[in-house]
């Protein structure tokens, strides 16, 4: 059997790891039936998922199309203002202004006794925990049946997603302390941009860059709330008895800022001199915040890339949903030539590009459905486009059905 070798660290900064000496392997014996009886009821997941998908793939188009439609009508009315006064006339208008922002008093993590000077303080965590790591290989028998070997190894890293060792295939040796620390922000709940003022809402828009080091009576304020030695290493609180050797359940606690008089541009609505998110006619409503100065047209640029990105990606996931789904569907056909097991995978070839040529096909009908009411020539073309895959795949059937010719003797 493979096993799994890793190599071992040798900074902190880079991540200490240890193997456990004890990878374990489990073999597991599936029947025929029991296989064409999980992937008929697969079926029924698989249409289900089907069902799925196409709420996805609806449900983004429309957010996309609600969002090109908000940014548009925002990049047409935005008012570019000065930060120095508030003025009355553009009460309820959709502004946009950079200025240097302050707010009053500090941030402060109740929960270790950290406070910081700034608009934001962000804290992440890392745990050095047990981490199982598995690897699978399966042989299909004669007969139908399956063997799966699946061996499991361990080792202790750190991690920034705490580690459930109570699901672990082998507990015992491989416990992970409760994770009583997470990753948390601290926005100031109101700061002043320029004569505007700014809500919670607006600055928690940001992200902390700027690494922030806890005094030294801070620090020891963490050890005491943690109830474990606290010392800073590199930029971060180790939270454990020696950094140099970590322990299971040791922590490095990071802090980062978004300091005073950070110039900020932000488009919103101006309400009696607050920046508030502006309530477009689409429904939607707008509040953009970055770091730096930027324009307006700048800003809407980005969300309009933004808003992009995130559609191709959610695309992206409902076509790949769609032809898992479909998979699903047409599995019981490969488990059935399992019986002998090439014909089984000649079987999952065959419905394996059905599954990717029909799954693209019916997206792409969603998608363009979607589109048609805001975008009639680009719906349009990607239902011609679908309607081409579905003929693709008729012809293929129709090839593969079509008797080979036998020649004269």
């Amino acid at each position: 059997m493979p096993r799994l070798h890793r190599r071992r660290g040798n900074t902190i900064g880079k991540g200490l790891k240890i193997m456990s000496q004890d990878p374990v392997t489990v073999t597991t014996n599936t029947s025929w039936f029991s296989r064409l009886g999980g992937a008929i009821k697969g079926v029924l997941v698989g249409f289900a998922l089907i069902l799925g998908s196409i709420i996805l793939l609806s449900w983004n188009e429309g957010r996309s199309i609600q969002s090109i439609r908000t940014n548009n009508e925002g990049a047409k009315v935005v008012l570019p203002v000065a930060a120095d006064r508030v003025d009355p006339a553009n009460e309820g208008k959709l502004i946009h202004l950079s200025a240097p922002a302050v707010a009053e008093g500090q941030r402060v993590d109740d929960q270790l006794g950290v406070t910081a000077d700034g608009l934001l303080l962000a804290r992440s965590v890392e745990y050095f925990q047990w981490v199982e790591k598995s690897q699978s290989e399966t042989r299909t028998k004669l007969g139908g049946g399956q063997e799966t070997v699946t061996t499991y190894s361990y080792a202790t890293e750190w991690t920034n997603t705490p580690q459930d060792s109570s699901s672990f295939n082998q507990q015992q040796g491989h416990q992970n302390p409760a994770a009583t620390l997470k990753g948390a922000e601290f926005a100031a709940p109101s700061t002043s941009v320029g004569a505007f003022k700014a809500s919670q809402d607006v600055v928690s828009r940001l992200s902390a860059d700027a690494p922030y080091v806890p005094s030294a009576e801070q620090v020891q304020a963490m050890g005491t709330a943690l109830g474990k030695t606290a010392t800073v290493q590199d930029k971060l609180v180790y939270v454990g008895a020696n950094p140099a050797t970590p322990q299971v359940g040791d922590m490095r606690v990071t802090y980062r800022v978004v300091p005073q008089n950070t110039v900020l541009s932000i488009v919103a609505a101006q309400t009696q001199g607050n920046l508030t998110a502006f309530p477009a006619k689409t429904g939607s409503s707008i509040l953009m915040v970055r770091t730096g100065t930027a324009s307006a047209a700048e800003m809407f640029q980005s969300a309009k890339q933004a808003n992009q990105t995130m559609t191709w990606i959610l695309r992206g996931v409902g076509v790949a949903l769609m032809i898992a789904a479909i998979g699903m569907v047409l599995a019981p056909l490969g488990v059935l030539g399992d019986v002998v097991p090439f014909i089984g995978s000649i079987v999952r070839m065959g419905t394996g590009l059905i599954a990717g040529l029909l799954g693209v096909a019916v997206s792409l009908v969603v998608i363009a459905v979607s589109w048609i009411a805001f975008r009639p020539v680009v719906g349009i073309g990607l239902l011609v486009v679908a309607a081409l895959a579905v003929a693709g795949i008729l012809w293929l059937r129709k090839r593969k059905a079509a008797p080979v010719p036998v020649p004269a003797s």
